[in-house]
């Protein structure tokens, strides 16, 4: 029989997580930064461009990254005025502007998602399983943070 683990084994593997996560984090940040430097590109406004999967509402963009409207309405600026995005009316409500992919803002997220996973890149170190894994264990613990509506 299986026992359960008590409360301090708990305690001491949720800070043993949150410390490899805190760990972990700003090296993505810096590894994704590094590949994206010369495309005059931030890990935000890809992950922008990857959540603009069709006429998407600037609130739902700020709901998905879980940012302030405003600062979507920064990250937006910068990427309408490279051409990547542009708004486009809602087709319903008035008040709403739609953020659309432009052909160019799709290229330009192709060649920066090959620019992360090519060549020497962090992610290398874990088998095409291990990447599996992570992606699952990833995606379970953020599914009920972020709300069953969360686009």
């Amino acid at each position: 029989m299986r026992r359960m683990p008590t409360s301090k084994q708990q305690a001491a593997n949720a800070a043993e997580i949150v410390d490899a996560l805190f760990t972990l984090m700003p090296l993505v940040v810096d590894h994704v930064d590094s590949r994206l430097a010369d495309l005059d590109m931030t890990n935000t406004d890809l992950w922008a461009l990857r959540s603009i999967e069709g006429p998407m509402p600037m609130k739902d963009l700020a709901t998905c990254m879980d940012f302030d409207p405003s600062y979507v309405t920064v990250v937006a600026d910068r990427l309408e005025s490279r051409g990547l995005i542009e708004r486009q009316p809602h087709p319903t409500d008035r008040r709403v502007k739609n953020l659309v992919l432009t052909a160019k803002g799709a290229e330009m997220k192709a060649t920066a998602l090959d620019r992360i996973w090519s060549g020497d890149n962090m992610f290398r170190a874990l088998t095409e399983s291990e990447r599996r894994t992570l992606l699952d264990l990833v995606a379970k613990l953020t599914e009920g943070h972020r709300g069953p509506d969360a686009p």
